[in-house]
């Protein structure tokens, strides 16, 4: 498999597994018990590896969501906890997850291994939810291993499209709403009016190429049956939790 090949297939269900695990019963129980509900739930346990920092770090981090949400989010993160304990909480629960959903699966050890010999070559730039995450400790569970490298393959796409984004100069909010509509742009906080959908398509097709691009380079890292092998597991991941 080519480096283009698995980064096309691993693009869209990397992107919905980050949003199917983060909503899971199981991780927000986890949250739970260590005391993290609510907004904390997603803005202290992803943005929490980026430390006890001002909002402002995290709103830039997030980038594509509304400042005020994200302001909220953090600000009542501090308040249930620190942000690097609800980043920890939301790690253990991803295990836990991980631990329900696809632990059956063979390979998981390989994918593990495979994908930190990308994020050892892909060195973060201006990437610091991936540069976070990258840097958590990774389980000894095979199958929480692999779900801590799914999240950390989500940060470095993400961290890529907001570099494309910038390159093309395409708002946040615009971003939102030519790839998932309206409706998701007020879910990220942002409020009306909004652009024309369809205006907005063809300079964000524009920053998925560059931001492709980007992933193709990292895949570049593994052999063709490395990156074969990643492309079936996500897959296979995702044909479990998704469907």
């Amino acid at each position: 498999m080519t480096p283009e090949e698995v980064a096309a297939a691993t693009a869209t269900p990397v992107g919905a597994l980050g949003r199917s695990y983060f909503f899971a019963d199981v991780v927000r129980e986890t949250m739970a018990e260590h005391g993290f509900t609510g907004l904390p739930g997603y803005v202290g346990a992803r943005g929490g590896v980026l430390g006890d920092v001002d909002s402002d770090v995290v709103v830039s981090a997030f980038a594509l969501f509304s400042p005020a949400v994200v302001e909220m989010g953090w600000n009542q993160t501090k308040e249930q906890g620190s942000p690097p304990d609800a980043a920890a909480a939301f790690a253990v629960g991803l295990g836990r997850w991980a631990a329900d959903t696809f632990a059956h699966l063979d390979g998981l050890d390989d994918f593990a291994a495979a994908t930190r010999t990308v994020f050892d070559a892909a060195v973060p730039m201006s990437q610091a939810l991936y540069a976070g995450w990258r840097a958590m400790p990774v389980p000894d569970d095979p199958a929480a291993a692999t779900a801590l490298a799914l999240q950390i393959l989500r940060e470095l796409r993400f961290g890529f499209h907001v570099h494309a984004l910038s390159a093309v100069g395409m708002a946040p909010v615009d971003a939102v709403v030519a790839q998932s509509g309206p409706q998701q742009a007020q879910m990220f906080g942002w409020s009306e009016p909004f652009s024309d959908p369809e205006s907005l398509k063809a300079v964000h097709r524009q920053a998925e190429e560059i931001t492709s691009a980007r992933m193709n380079e990292v895949y570049e890292t593994i052999d063709a049956s490395q990156r074969a092998h990643v492309a079936a597991t996500v897959g296979a991941i995702a044909e479990i939790a998704l469907r």
